[in-house]
């Protein structure tokens, strides 16, 4: 039986609609899945359906299966309802449960980077980060690791964040929590981009600063993909602070932060 026969247009009409509808718009579910935004709007409007071809690459793209886009629209809606919390039956674990598609688009992003940001404990200087962006269980999960030294303390200052990874509104939250004398949060939001683009991603990141005095922060940070043969703990290694112009910076990471001088801190 062809795809064209098997597809109930009520029940597929309905489903669609249902996963397009976490989405911040049509345009990017088309751009990110490659089908046409005309041809798309047709399949939303009733006038077509899909190819089988078409039909695969849509089910693929929002972690559906076949028979689930074709079949009762109230199992779908009731699968996406019963998805088990990330961190709990609570507010914060249920908006961080993961959207229909969501984990297809973060897989572009997994991987190992070096993070870079205006520090508030050194100012003017930038900080370089580690972090890694992995799949767990079907959600994407970061950890970022930071070290310092300070010529006024004997050893290195080290953190350590573990975080939760999300898409929405076509940004990348992620979302941390650090553990230790006093805890801490700390959030970035990043621009999503291509796949073939996604080895520098800029955007914003809110946090607290080490010393001389634990104030709420904010700075441009800017993300590079650290190349798949790189060791890890080479790549953390090279974590530390730089001066804004120094030549030891990718130069893309060093033009990224040319005009900016310092972080914006609140005082207490």
């Amino acid at each position: 039986m062809s795809t064209r026969k098997r597809i109930h247009s009520s029940n597929f009409l309905t489903n669609l609609e249902l996963l397009c509808s976490s989405r911040a718009s049509v345009s990017a579910i088309c751009r990110e899945i490659g089908i046409n935004r005309q041809q798309f709007e047709r399949y939303l409007k009733g006038q077509a359906v899909p190819s089988a071809h078409n039909l695969r690459r849509i089910c693929i793209h929002f972690a559906v299966s076949e028979a689930q886009l074709l079949g009762d629209p109230t199992k779908l809606r009731r699968l996406f309802d019963e998805r088990p919390a990330a961190g709990g039956r609570h507010p914060l674990g249920d908006a961080l449960r993961p959207h229909p598609g969501e984990l297809a688009i973060l897989r572009n992003y997994i991987g190992a980077y070096h993070y870079f940001f205006m520090t508030p404990s050194w100012i003017g200087q930038v900080q370089c980060g580690f972090i890694d962006i992995r799949e767990e269980e079907g959600v994407v999960r970061s950890r970022y690791v930071g070290r310092a030294r300070d010529s006024n303390v004997d050893k290195p200052l080290r953190s350590r964040f573990e975080g939760h990874v999300v898409f929405r509104g076509d940004r990348i939250f992620i979302i941390e929590y650090a553990r230790g004398v006093i805890d801490s949060f700390g959030q970035t939001i990043l621009y999503a981009v291509h796949q073939h683009q996604s080895n520098y991603l800029t955007g914003m990141t809110f946090g607290i600063g080490w010393h001389p005095h634990r104030g709420p922060f904010a700075s441009q940070v800017i993300i590079k993909r650290i190349h798949g043969a790189t060791p890890i703990r080479q790549a953390i290694e090279q974590c530390g602070i730089y001066e804004s112009n120094s030549r030891a910076l990718d130069p893309i990471v060093r033009n990224f932060f040319r005009h900016q001088e310092k972080p914006f801190v609140i005082d207490g």
